[in-house]
């Protein structure tokens, strides 16, 4: 079987990722406040309100967030994988088509979530899917001499 080939990527996961980071917040939080506003027996237009108010706020929040959030960039050598130069082991967790999110395993200790996007990423999205979907590489068994064989 083939290697994978090395591929660098830089990237923040796209519009796509960028929609779903920011509208699932807002949702939950919208339903949250209509929840609220509902069980405190307060009027349609009120819950309404609360709710829309509750979804500008989160969706505001998580803009912000999200404008703030450096893009990574993600590098894979043949041997090992690297985030912003930070070595360790890649899991993909999530293929959304246009959009993988992935999370790495530091080797010094921690976890941090990427998500990178095919338009970011550009003619090394199908070498990144590749290299993401392959198996790490294991080392090549040593074969003995005939003269150093056991009997």
């Amino acid at each position: 079987m083939r290697a994978a080939p090395a591929v660098a990527v830089q990237g923040r996961g796209g519009p796509l990722w960028a929609a779903l980071s920011m509208g699932l917040p807002a949702c939950a939080a919208a339903a949250l406040a209509a929840w609220g506003s509902a069980h405190a027996d307060a009027g349609g237009a009120s819950t309404a309100a609360a709710g829309a108010l509750a979804a500008c706020a989160a969706l505001l929040w998580q803009w912000r967030r999200w404008r703030a959030e450096p893009c990574v960039a993600l590098q894979w050598d043949g041997q090992r994988w690297t985030a912003d130069g930070t070595a360790g082991t890649l899991q993909l967790m999530l293929d959304l088509g246009p959009v993988l999110v992935l999370r790495l395993h530091a080797e010094g200790g921690g976890t941090r979530w990427l998500a990178i996007g095919a338009g970011e990423a550009g003619a090394a999205w199908h070498a990144l899917r590749c290299a993401v979907y392959s198996r790490p590489p294991r080392a090549t068994p040593r074969v003995l001499s005939p003269e150093r064989s056991p009997d």
